[in-house]
Parts: C-alpha cells; sequence; structure tokens
C-alpha cells in the first residue's frame, strides 16, 4: 500500500485496522492489537503490542484476521459481502489519537451488533483542509495500490474543491461542514470493491454521544450494501443518483432515503439506547423527537417512496425512522434486519417485501399513514 506523504509525511496518521497482510512489507510504523492495527506513518518502527479487550458479540461471531478471505463470493472472485479480514483506518494528521480510538471502538461496535461486512475502510477528517488534501493524497494512492485500474484522473482529488469550488475530493466539504457518509463502489468498471465510511470532527464531534450513533448508522449502510453482490452498471446517463442497485435495494431506479436511511437510523438508534451508559429514555426521547417529521410529511400528500433528501420543515430520515420502527412492530427485528435483506438480491425488493411483511410496501406505507396521524403518546407505544 504505497502512501503519499507531501509536506506531511512524519505526522501523518494512517490508521489501519487488522488491514491484509500486505502492509507487513511496507515502511510505515505498525502497531498491532489483538483484533485491529493501528498504522502510523512517522517512521519504520515496528512494535507488536496485545490487548486485552475483546468484542462482545451480541448477533454474531465477527472476528477478523489478517487475510483477505470472505465467505461471499463473486464471477471475478473480487471480495465483496461478509468479510473474515478487518477493515482499515485512516486519519488526516490534525486528527488526535482519541479520535481516532472512539471511532474505531464504534466501527466495531457495528461489527459486533449485525457482522463483518465489507470490504471496507474508514477515513477521518480533521479541521484543516491541508490535512484534508493530505488524507486526499492517501486516499489516491490506496486506490491505485489497491486497484491499478483506478481512474486517477476524476476519482481522485482533481480541480479546486477546496478554494473555487471547482472539481472533486472525496474530503473536501469535511473540515467546514462536517460529514459523515458511506461510498459504496462497486462498479463493472472496479477491479476492487469497497465501502468507505468518512467522519470527521464535527456535526457531530468525537466528543458528543450522537458521534457513537451516527458511527453505527453509517455502519449499517456497509451492511446493507453488502447484501447486494450485483456491481453497479453504468447507464450512460451521467446522474449518479440513479443506479441498478437502487432498485434492488428499494425498488426505484433514483436514490431515495426512505428506507435505506430509515433503517440504519432505526437500527442505530435502538442498538445505541441499548449501550451501557445510554439513558433508560433515550429510544423513545429521540423517536419523540423525529415524530416532529411526521405532520409535514403526511400534509404533503406524496408517498415516501416519492420523497427526496430535500424537504420543507420536515426529515424524510425522521419519517423513515418511524416507519421502520412500525414495519418491526409489525414482524421482528430480525425479519427486518436479517430474513428481509439476506432475500433482497434474489427475490427483488418488491417480493421480499411482500414476503417478509405481509403486503406490498405501497399497501404498508398507505397503512403506516394512517396510523402515525395519531398523537405521538399513542405512536411511542409500539417501540420496544
Amino acid at each position: 500500500m504505497k502512501i503519499s506523504y507531501n509536506n506531511y509525511e512524519m505526522k501523518k496518521y494512517i490508521s489501519i485496522l487488522v488491514i491484509l497482510i500486505m502492509c507487513g512489507g511496507s515502511d510505515e510504523a505498525i502497531l498491532t492489537i489483538e483484533d485491529t492495527t493501528t498504522t502510523t506513518a512517522a517512521d519504520t518502527t515496528t512494535t507488536t503490542i496485545q490487548d486485552s479487550n475483546t468484542n462482545t458479540e451480541s448477533q454474531d461471531t465477527n472476528t477478523c484476521t489478517e487475510s483477505s478471505t470472505s465467505d461471499s463470493s463473486s464471477s471475478n472472485n473480487i471480495i465483496w459481502g461478509k468479510v473474515t479480514s478487518c477493515f482499515e483506518v485512516y486519519a488526516a494528521p490534525d486528527v488526535t489519537q482519541q479520535h481516532i480510538d472512539v471511532s474505531v471502538e464504534w466501527f466495531n461496535k457495528g461489527i459486533e451488533l449485525w457482522g463483518n461486512y465489507g470490504p471496507a475502510e474508514l477515513w477521518i477528517v480533521g479541521k484543516s483542509k491541508d490535512g484534508a488534501r493530505a488524507l486526499d493524497d492517501i486516499w489516491c494512492d490506496v486506490r491505485v495500490e489497491k486497484d491499478p485500474t483506478w481512474n486517477t484522473k476524476w476519482d481522485c482529488l482533481n480541480g479546486d474543491p477546496y478554494g473555487s469550488g471547482d472539481g472533486w475530493s472525496q474530503f473536501y466539504r469535511c473540515p467546514d461542514e462536517g460529514c459523515s457518509f458511506v461510498s459504496t463502489y462497486i462498479r463493472e468498471s472496479l477491479g476492487y470493491y469497497f465501502s468507505a465510511m468518512t467522519m470527521s470532527t464535527k456535526y457531530p464531534g468525537p466528543e458528543e454521544d450522537d458521534y457513537k450513533k451516527v458511527i453505527l448508522h453509517e455502519y449499517f449502510h456497509i451492511y446493507q450494501a453488502a447484501q447486494v453482490s450485483q456491481p453497479e452498471i453504468d447507464d450512460g446517463d451521467g446522474d449518479w443518483m440513479t443506479s441498478n442497485r437502487n432498485y434492488i435495494e428499494t425498488g426505484d431506479y433514483v436514490q431515495r432515503p426512505w428506507i435505506t436511511e430509515g433503517g440504519a437510523e432505526y437500527m442505530a438508534t435502538y442498538w445505541y439506547s441499548k449501550q451501557s451508559g445510554v439513558s433508560e429514555g433515550y429510544l423513545e426521547e429521540r423517536m419523540r423527537w423525529k415524530a416532529e417529521s411526521l405532520p409535514g410529511y403526511l400534509s404533503n400528500g406524496k408517498s415516501m417512496r416519492e420523497v427526496g433528501y430535500d424537504n420543507d420543515g420536515w426529515n424524510i430520515y425522521d419519517v423513515g425512522t418511524w416507519f421502520v420502527a412500525y414495519i418491526i412492530n409489525q414482524t421482528s427485528e430480525e425479519t427486518f434486519r436479517v430474513d428481509f435483506y439476506s432475500e433482497l438480491e434474489e427475490l427483488g425488493f418488491e417480493a421480499a417485501f411482500q414476503k417478509h411483511f405481509g403486503k406490498s410496501a405501497d399497501a404498508m406505507i398507505e397503512e403506516f399513514n394512517a396510523w402515525a396521524s395519531q398523537p405521538v403518546d399513542v405512536l411511542v407505544e409500539i417501540l420496544p
């Protein structure tokens, strides 16, 4: 894995969580901690430390090894889906070790809860644009190292996104605006498939409790994406919001947030509420707050399947969270998380929805809309 250091050569953090064995022959410092490996690009010293921390799986056994083998298979032998290799962490030079540690902890928590899926990477951006640019250089070098076919002209830092705004970078919005997102790179043209989670220092920051829940939210997106092995096909329209994978996941070629974001937000909120130290009323408190978006949604006259990301005065993420809570109340958390997603690709969205939830998506939405018009005190009665 080649790293470009520029002016940050002696400062740059590159944290890698139990990476594939490829890191062993590099000239970077490697710190191995049981199930995790942290690489700091500072010198050539290699230290191995055993940590007593162990993962407690609530639903799955999710250990990782320095191996690139996977339980999933594909026609071109590209790894995708349930994996045994561990995720990799890359941090900008101005990211603190504490920030890295809390990010790693809660990424691992997602693995404990829902399984080890990928291949996955965690990229952490700091406060400075110079640090983000340094991370852009690492991004491009890692991409080319893993996939020589990577399009460096368009999928690496290009133009001047940090200044004029003309151009592109994976991280350019993060220093000023904050960011938390997952980019899934599973395309026919690629020789290496992966999901990359990006987190930053604000909105929320690592010192906030909400940061932990957001990492769970983003990790559930990695889980969701891993359930569909069909690569994205270039339809030639130049619109990244349309995809054959969207159709499999939601029944619509256009990217719509209702069940994808609603699922990630409910699962993150619910499972975070069950963690040690979280207040007993956390789930109900958050769901009451999210219920404030329901009147705006119900009065706009559209099905949530038609709603995009930008809405006036209400949030489709919150509406989708309540919708998933409703589905789970009608069935079970395992039915939604395991049964539905495990057959999503084989059956297609509509058939998988009908089979596991007992009615069509449109019928469930119509039923939900009628139910959601009740007072919030009634709505929260369905929460576990």
